[in-house]
This record gives structure tokens, C-alpha cells and sequence, in this order.
């Protein structure tokens, strides 16, 4: 179960009114209740790394605040706005249509813009998926309440209504793409969908096919291509692209050191507990189907300086199997060449290095391996 939520490090809420008002010929009118003269707005767009760069500043005087200057832009671009008083951001996207904006100092994120209608959409999704956020809080809330109690047929009654509730706002969100292929709000929609894991890459990939050539076009649509084209390298059916690293007790050793005719590439960490928690699981797996030609290579992303702590877990976990790491936490170069977001990772490989499942974990890997093996 998850919570739905916002990606692309943007996650804050966009809202609106549908309350029509005359707009200026300024870039953007905005309103400012309760803030006092002098306060500083800030526009900002994404620069290299996700960094705020910015584009201009306005003054608030009387509860106003004006952009004058209109960019000249070839395409809509996300923009957002900040203020001195904390990290707080508004998104709002930029076509060059002239913007009426309602800012609020105590939270950015319940801002509103109108005026052109890629920020309606987003408006549209966004009100959606804080609906979906906070039904999810909720059933979970509940649900913990019913098994806390001993009560597993109202537990199970929940979970159902919970994937209910997901299945119906994946519908609402996979139609609102469709139905606006030109849009940049459609490739957030996609990655948002993707990064919580509410769709796979391989849907993630269909929809964003499904977009027209101009919709491909945004430079959000550009950096969720280049997502969609890492994961594609790992994908099911490619070959498992080579690595070596340090052993623990510091010698160099590869993948193909350490395959057999089926091997498991098993990202984890010591400071990670679901990684911790499924070890015994992996141990088992290990032990029932070593002598069969199974064989795993562990990465470790253990921060630096953390080789005691990385050991130490191996031998209480009894890895008994190949281990490497750079201990470079989530700067590990494997990590990123395999494009992993979270841990545990895992990636099933033949004796020949195609990589024939994914992320298998507790019964699955059993399964799976009996499969194969």
C-alpha cells in the first residue's frame, strides 16, 4: 500500500479557484493577503541537479505583488515560487499566457494560479491525488487498528477498500493522460504514477508512447524519458550490465566472478531494515538451492567509513556469499548504473547474464528459482 505522491523532488500541492478575474498585462497579477510590504516573492526555475535558479523577484506593497517580464519561451516550463519566510515552494507551469496568482505566507502550497490550463490540469490531478492521500491515511489507520485488535476479516475488508481505492484513482489519473497527450502535466502524471510505484516502467513507457511528439517535448517530458531509458537498461530480458568492487576484505571482484547459473544481484545495506528483515529469507534460498547453481552477489550502499558496520552484518546475517561495496551510500556508482531508487533491490540473472526477474522477495524467490533451476 502507499501514499500517492509528487515527484521529480517537486512534491508540494498545486490548488485552484475557478473564480474568473481580470488579468493585466503583466506576466503575473498576484494577491497577497496578510503579507506586509516589502516581502520578497521569488520565481525560480530548475537548473542542474534539481537546483533552484532564479528567473525574477517581486515586492509585495498592499497585499500586491507583480511579475511584469513575460519569457521567451519556446514551450512550457515548470516554474516555482518561494518566499524569505521558509523553504516552502509553489509549482506552477509557464506557457507565457498571462497568470493571475493568490499567494499565502503561511503555506505556499495551498497558493492559486489561473490562467492557462496545463496549471488546471495539474490542479485537477492535484486535487485528486490529496483526496487519494487522505483516504489512504485513513483505511490505514484503520486497518493497523483492526490487526492490532486481532481482527484479520476487517483487516482484510480494509485492505481491499484500500486497493479499491488505488485501482480508482490509477484509472482517473491514466485517463486524464490520455486525454491530454499535448500536456506537460501528463508526463508528471506518468512519473508520479511510476515513482510510486503505482504502475511499472513498462506501463510508465506505454503511456508515455501514448503522448503526442510536442508532449514528448517539455523538459519534463525529456527527464522522464531519460528515467524511462535507465530503467530500460535493467529491464527483463537486457543483459545485466558488468560491475566489480571491493570485497570486504579488499580485493576486486566482478559479476562475473561470482555467477552461477542463476545469480542474484541483491542491493541492501546494514542500516537498512527491510533489507535486514529479508536476509533470512535470502539465507534460506541460498542454502536450499546453492548446490543447484544458484549464487548471489551482494552491494552493498553502506556509507563511507562504515566498513565495521557493513561486516558486522554479514556474518550476523550469515551471508555466506560474494559481497562488494564502495561504500558510497546512495553515490554508489553500481546503484545508479542500475538505476535503484530504494533497497532491497534484487535482480535475477541466467548463466548468461540476462537478467530474468526483478525485486523476487519472500515466496516469490522460492518460486522462482524452483522455476529455473
Amino acid at each position: 500500500m502507499k501514499y500517492v505522491i509528487f515527484s521529480l523532488s517537486l512534491l508540494f500541492l498545486l490548488t485552484s479557484c475557478n473564480e474568473k478575474k481580470d488579468i493585466s498585462n503583466n506576466f503575473i497579477d498576484g494577491d497577497a493577503p496578510g503579507i506586509y510590504n516589502g516581502m520578497r516573492i521569488y520565481m525560480n526555475k530548475l537548473g542542474p541537479s534539481n537546483r533552484p535558479v532564479p528567473v525574477d523577484t517581486a515586492i509585495v506593497m498592499e497585499e500586491k505583488f507583480a511579475f511584469k517580464d513575460f519569457e521567451n519561451l519556446t514551450g512550457p516550463e515548470l516554474r516555482f515560487i518561494t518566499m524569505d519566510t521558509g523553504p516552502q515552494r509553489f509549482i506552477f507551469i509557464n506557457d507565457n499566457s498571462p497568470l493571475k496568482m493568490t499567494v499565502y505566507q503561511d503555506s505556499l502550497a495551498k497558493s492559486i494560479v489561473t490562467g492557462n490550463k496545463d496549471n488546471e490540469l495539474l490542479t485537477a490531478f492535484k486535487k485528486e491525488q490529496l483526496k487519494q492521500s487522505k483516504k489512504a491515511t485513513k483505511l490505514k489507520k484503520e486497518r493497523t487498528g483492526a490487526f492490532r485488535n486481532g481482527n484479520q476479516e476487517e483487516g482484510s475488508r480494509i485492505t481491499a477498500l484500500w486497493q479499491t481505492s488505488e485501482k480508482d484513482f490509477l484509472k482517473m489519473s491514466t485517463d486524464m493522460v490520455t486525454s491530454n497527450p499535448n500536456s506537460m502535466v501528463s508526463s508528471i502524471i506518468i512519473g508520479d504514477l511510476m515513482n510510486s510505484k503505482l504502475i511499472n516502467p513498462d506501463k510508465a513507457r506505454e503511456l508515455f508512447d501514448s503522448l503526442t511528439k510536442a508532449g514528448q517535448q517539455n523538459p519534463i517530458a525529456k527527464s522522464l524519458e531519460d528515467m524511462l531509458l535507465k530503467y530500460e537498461v535493467t529491464g527483463i530480458g537486457k543483459k545485466a550490465p558488468p560491475f566489480e568492487g571491493k570485497t570486504p576484505d579488499g580485493k576486486i571482484m566482478s559479476l562475473e566472478d561470482a555467477m552461477g547459473k542463476v545469480t542474484l544481484i541483491d542491493f541492501w545495506a546494514s542500516w537498512c531494515g527491510p533489507c535486514r528483515r529479508e536476509n533470512p529469507n535470502v539465507v534460506a534460498a541460498y542454502k536450499k538451492y546453492h548446490a543447484k547453481g544458484f549464487n548471489i552477489m551482494s552491494v552493498s550502499l553502506d556509507r563511507p567509513n562504515a566498513d565495521a558496520a557493513w561486516k558486522a552484518a554479514i556474518e550476523k546475517d550469515q551471508m555466506t556469499w560474494s559481497h562488494i561495496s564502495n561504500l558510497a551510500y546512495w553515490n554508489d556508482p553500481i546503484a545508479r548504473m542500475y538505476n535503484v531508487k530504494g533497497i532491497p533491490a534484487t535482480f535475477l540473472i541466467d548463466e548468461n547474464g540476462v537478467i530474468i526477474a526483478k525485486n523476487l522477495r519472500g515466496k516469490a524467490l522460492h518460486d522462482k528459482l524452483e522455476e529455473v533451476l
